[in-house]
């Protein structure tokens, strides 16, 4: 990697959060490493946005798509990009200063992979338990704690190379999709499989709020953790883990519904 690579930020949004893309911009413009590019992917049309960006000094493309999806939107977003490193921020997240700067740095080291800390100033609390408390290599398992804007990865290992064919989002994980969540877990376990291990840094910070937690899942929430679960591993184990998730969370009610959507669900671009 050259010493000064390129940082490709991709950003989907539906056009609802003026404001908060205005705190994300600025953090940007205020980093002490500034050769980044910002790719908006909108998945409606907005006026707003030509005048909220032309108030930042910053490199930036505008992509329209048609319908909805936030793995669509991120897919859209690479086919873009031109950084060597691509990371995928929410319009709702924002950064330290020097967040970039240490994500380059620890690139240069040899790195694929980098996921960063999640942490609310405002309620002062992390995105999840801290359990993971100093750097390291995540395991696959510990691939599961880790969310979408925490990443930064090489675009090159994302590319179909001498490791595998190319990454992508899986269009059926993701707000907007079929299964509603767990597309950055796919994303993450594509990548260890192909031999990409994903390093973790608890002391580098991305912004975001932290949402009081909730302790009853949703009947979609729950029929997506089968799909989940068996697009990350085998089959056979994915109905062990979904069974043991679902005597946990007290659901037998739903229980069947639930092995019928894992064994009805057909994982696509396996590797």
């Amino acid at each position: 990697m050259n010493q000064h690579p390129k940082i490709s930020v991709i950003v989907a949004t539906l056009g609802n959060r003026g404001i908060e893309l205005k705190r994300m911009l600025e953090t940007l413009e205020n980093q002490t490493y500034k050769h980044f590019e910002v790719i908006l992917v909108l998945q409606q049309e907005q006026d707003m946005w030509s005048e909220i960006l032309a108030g930042y000094k910053l490199t930036t493309q505008v992509v329209m798509m048609s319908g909805r999806g936030l793995s669509k939107a991120r897919n859209i977003g690479l086919a873009h990009a031109t950084g060597d490193i691509v990371t995928f921020g929410d319009d709702d997240c924002w950064y330290e200063r020097e967040t970039f700067r240490q994500v380059v740095a620890s690139f240069q080291t040899g790195k694929d992979v980098i996921s960063l800390n999640m942490y609310d100033p405002d309620r002062q609390k992390f995105g999840r338990v801290q359990r993971i408390q100093t750097p390291k290599f995540l395991t696959k398992r510990e691939l599961m704690s880790r969310s979408s804007i925490e990443i930064f990865v090489k675009r090159g290992c994302l590319e179909n190379n001498e490791a595998g064919p190319e990454i992508r989002f899986d269009e059926l994980f993701g707000l907007g999709a079929t299964y509603i969540s767990g597309e950055e877990n796919i994303f993450l376990s594509d990548l260890f499989r192909q031999g990409y291990v994903t390093y973790f840094h608890p002391e580098s910070l991305v912004y975001h709020a932290v949402q009081p937690r909730i302790t009853r899942l949703t009947k979609t929430q729950m029929l997506s953790k089968g799909p989940l679960f068996k697009r990350m591993y085998s089959a056979p184990t994915a109905f062990l883990l979904v069974s043991l998730f679902y005597f946990k969370k007290k659901q037998k009610k739903i229980f069947r519904e639930v092995l019928k959507e894992t064994w009805t669900y057909q994982p696509r671009g396996e590797r």
